[in-house]
């Protein structure tokens, strides 16, 4: 039967499949414009996330939260005994499973009106696949059985949330003790994603003062964390064959403490 993805691979499905894992195609194409770093913002982020775990914790789960087509999921099979990969559309969870079960999957780049070009996503045989799991739901309300995990990460999606600060708030919870967070963001909160009340920073409060998303996160997860690394990484999605969107995102690494 064919899935999802190779019905409905349009717009946003080719942009983040391309970036999760058609980085050795695009750097091959547009590295002479292009600098390679701009696309393998999955494989840094999955290399900070791993390389900042603390081995004095024992919990060996992994959660990806807004999982998106799965690229930083299967990477952290490579660390952790289980990871599920949670997202909200039934696209992306649909690539993710096509690679669970088979390793590979044909995804697409939009070229130039309606034409297309088709390149190949490929899991390293290196990552056992079976210790990933996909889960369809909202990360405003995670299931009540979903556990605790010793990393959560949370890539490029908090400007994407009706409520961040809520999603935010539940995150010491998820974490067991020396558990590790990390959260990536490009911090660029639009209004029909998140309601202007819901802003995580880019606006001025009552008192006329800046507020900034990278200071909101401090704000609420310093009472029960610590922040121990910062990094900027950069990141290309490929709209249509000459037109991409370069982005940063802010990584902050947050550990749990006892």
């Amino acid at each position: 039967m064919e899935s999802l993805y190779a019905k409905q691979h349009t717009g946003w499905l080719n942009q983040y499949a391309g970036m999760h894992y058609g980085a050795r195609y695009l750097k091959k194409r547009w590295s002479k414009f292009l600098p390679a770093e701009n696309f393998e913002f999955i494989e840094k982020l999955s290399k900070m996330s791993i390389d900042a775990v603390d081995e004095a914790c024992t919990n060996k789960r992994a959660l990806d939260l807004g999982c998106n087509v799965g690229g930083i999921t299967f990477n952290l099979a490579a660390k952790f005994d289980e990871v599920v990969g949670f997202d909200c559309s039934e696209g992306f969870i649909e690539l993710c499973e096509e690679l669970k079960k088979n390793g590979k999957a044909t995804i697409y780049s939009c070229e130039e009106g309606e034409l297309e070009n088709e390149m190949m996503a490929e899991i390293p045989d290196s990552i056992d696949r079976s210790k990933c799991s996909f889960m369809l739901g909202d990360a405003h309300a995670l299931p009540s059985d979903i556990g605790t995990f010793g990393c959560v990460v949370i890539s490029n999606v908090l400007d994407r949330l009706e409520n961040p600060k809520k999603v935010l708030k539940t995150i010491p919870d998820l974490l067991a003790d020396r558990g590790i967070c990390v959260i990536a963001s490009p911090h660029c909160s639009l209004e029909p994603f998140t309601p202007k009340e819901n802003w995580l920073g880019g606006y001025l409060n009552k008192d006329g003062q800046t507020v900034t998303a990278s200071q909101t996160i401090k704000e609420i997860l310093s009472d029960k964390m610590e922040l121990i690394q910062t990094e900027e990484i950069p990141f290309a999605l490929q709209y249509r064959i000459r037109n991409f969107e370069l982005a940063i995102s802010e990584v902050q690494v947050w550990k749990k403490y006892p």
